[in-house]
């Protein structure tokens, strides 16, 4: 767990902070200032470089970052919700494992749903 954990907590606080108000005023700060700069020394083509190497590097290690985080929050709810499944007495402990299932399966679980929902609204 030791620089899986490590990179979480980082990747948690990136994003964290890449959702912030403050990252879209470093963002828009940022994209003055390179305007600005570039219109001073009349855009160089390593200039150009800097934007065209740098921008993508960015936006995909902040892919990669969001995706993490993305990616350990669906697990901690999922385990959440299978907690409070098994804890149901009412409730079929089948569907702690429904995430495992074909998207056909998944069609039929929710119609059947969907059918119990309506015969609970139409009793009296």
């Amino acid at each position: 767990m030791g620089e899986v954990g490590h990179f979480r907590r980082i990747s948690q606080r990136l994003t964290g902070a890449a959702g912030s108000p403050a990252a879209a005023v470093l963002v828009i700060a940022a994209a003055a200032l390179w305007l600005v700069v570039g219109g001073l020394t009349t855009f160089p083509r390593w200039w150009e470089l800097i934007a065209s190497a740098g921008v993508p590097f960015a936006t995909l290690l902040m892919v990669v970052v969001l995706q993490h985080t993305q990616n350990h929050d669906a697990r901690a709810t999922q385990l959440k919700l299978d907690e409070l499944i098994r804890a149901n007495r009412e409730a079929t402990n089948r569907m702690m494992t429904v995430e495992e299932a074909s998207a056909e399966d998944l069609e039929r679980i929710r119609e059947d749903f969907r059918a119990q929902a309506e015969a609970a609204a139409n009793q009296p």
